[in-house]
């Protein structure tokens, strides 16, 4: 994209009106959101309020599943104009390829269908339509059961992955809750097309939905955060430990015995290679390194680094050159978006001192991009678990047995989201088993980190069922 364009990252009920206007640059990309005030948020709350009782809390949840697999559906099609139109802007946007953009958002939206919402429904609740009505209870069906969402939850998202907050969005409409969904400033865009997507679709959605945006930390940030929490049953937020911290303090305050909050805060990944897999060198490697590049290793999914196994058909130190061919494969098929100076001077740096290590003969060595810091694998035997400073630089490091891993996770264990194993099935069940006590979350195959499925227990919460409360009907 050359020529200027001004896009709306925002997205208010009618008939609210808003006469003043902020706007976020991002190359030949300005996003405009609107200036509020507590007065202006409050009337959108009343707005919604007043939806979501004569509207959205009487549609059946078959209902609110076609409407979301629509609009689903339209992102997913390449031609269709609101998936052009994010392809064309999301770059500019958030810095990654145009290439990683298209995989990324089908990797992210196909898990949303309707089937497979449908069964995270029944799943998290046992019965999909506990949404709309009072059921039997299995244990004792002379007691009837329901589940009620939020009259209105304000969603405070992440902008470190495209379209990241839609899901936010959509778990938020499938237990017929209002929604306020409070954007980044780092991808202001996303959700708010995602909102009019819905409303083309289902126009009185219109009234159901408020996409909006504020600088925090401001005296007026303050005083429409104090609207929301007050008047919203839930409160979720993404971000930083820092960020998330603030934000139920806050809620705390303004409600302190009824307020409902859902936080997920700074996490990390790896991945866990054994021994059995090396026979499959070349796949295992493919696979690693597209969990390495996608989204140029920025999510709470992204793999930090790699433990290998010892004792197999080949060596850690080969896995980790094949990793590096892998990387520069894909540089090929998904490049790595550009980067500001500081970062990339970082990159160097890390990149500088394992190569200075190497030549003073420790049992290191790194493998790099021929130019830039495009992706860089450093393989080193010093087995402690580290960050990495992520923009595909990904530590590979020999390990004489899975098993001792988890020890080496034991402080991060508050930290922990993700590990990727590739294990014999004999071995799956019980390096699990250690994983799992060790605070993972998910765990799933390497090659899969970064495309977790729909509802999957983002920080160990659940999608659909920490959202709700419990209503139970006994017999008279």
């Amino acid at each position: 994209m050359t020529d200027p364009i001004t896009l709306d990252g925002f997205f208010l009920p009618p008939p609210i009106k808003v006469s003043t206007f902020t706007k976020l640059e991002f190359g030949p990309v300005q996003i405009r959101l609107p200036v509020l005030t507590a007065t202006t948020l409050s009337d959108v709350i009343n707005q919604l309020l007043a939806a979501q009782e004569q509207y959205l809390s009487k549609q059946p949840t078959t209902a609110i599943l076609e409407l979301i697999d629509a609009a689903v559906a339209r992102w997913l099609k390449p031609d269709d104009p609101v998936r052009e139109m994010a392809e064309l802007v999301l770059p500019n946007i958030t810095g990654l390829s145009p290439a990683m953009i298209r995989l990324g958002l089908t990797r992210t939206l196909e898990g949303y269908r309707k089937d497979a919402l449908y069964r995270i429904l029944r799943q998290e609740l046992g019965d999909a339509h506990l949404l709309d009505e009072f059921r039997p209870k299995k244990e004792n069906p002379t007691c009837l059961t329901r589940a009620v969402g939020p009259r209105i939850t304000t969603n405070i998202l992440a902008g470190n992955i495209p379209g990241l907050g839609i899901a936010d969005l959509i778990a938020t409409l499938l237990v017929k809750s209002a929604c306020i969904c409070k954007v980044s400033s780092h991808e202001p865009f996303s959700a708010a097309l995602f909102a009019q997507t819905l409303v083309q679709i289902e126009p009185r959605m219109a009234y159901c939905l408020a996409v909006l945006g504020w600088a925090g930390g401001r005296p007026e940030a303050k005083s429409l955060e104090e609207v929301a929490f007050d008047r919203s049953e839930l409160v979720t937020v993404t971000g930083t430990d820092e960020a998330v911290e603030a934000v139920r303090r806050a809620v705390a305050h303004r409600q302190p015995v009824s307020g409902r909050f859902i936080g997920y805060g700074h996490r990390v990944s790896l991945g866990l290679i054994g021994r059995e897999a090396l026979d499959n060198l070349k796949s295992v490697a493919q696979a690693a390194a597209l969990d390495v590049a996608m989204y140029d290793q920025q999510g709470c999914l992204s793999p930090h680094l790699f433990y290998v196994e010892t004792g197999g058909s080949h060596f850690p130190r080969q896995f980790a050159k094949a990793l590096a061919q892998e990387l520069n494969r894909l540089e090929h098929e998904l490049p790595r978006g550009p980067l500001d100076t500081p970062t990339a001077s970082k990159l160097h740096q890390i990149r500088s001192v394992a190569e200075i290590k190497q030549a003073d003969g420790e049992e290191v060595v790194v493998f790099g991009s021929e130019t830039g810091t495009l992706w860089t694998v450093i393989y080193e035997a010093d087995p402690a678990f580290v960050l990495s400073p992520l923009y595909r630089t990904v530590r590979v490091k020999p390990i004489d047995d899975l098993m001792h891993v988890p020890p080496l996770l034991e402080s991060w264990r508050p930290y922990l989201q993700a590990v990727g194993i590739v294990v014999a099935e004999t071995r799956r069940l019980r390096l699990a088993e250690a994983l799992g006590r060790t605070g993972a979350s998910r765990i799933c195959p390497v090659g899969r980190m970064q495309q977790p499925p729909a509802g999957w227990p983002q920080d160990g919460k659940r999608f659909i069922a920490d959202r709700v409360r419990w209503v139970d009907l006994e017999a008279s």
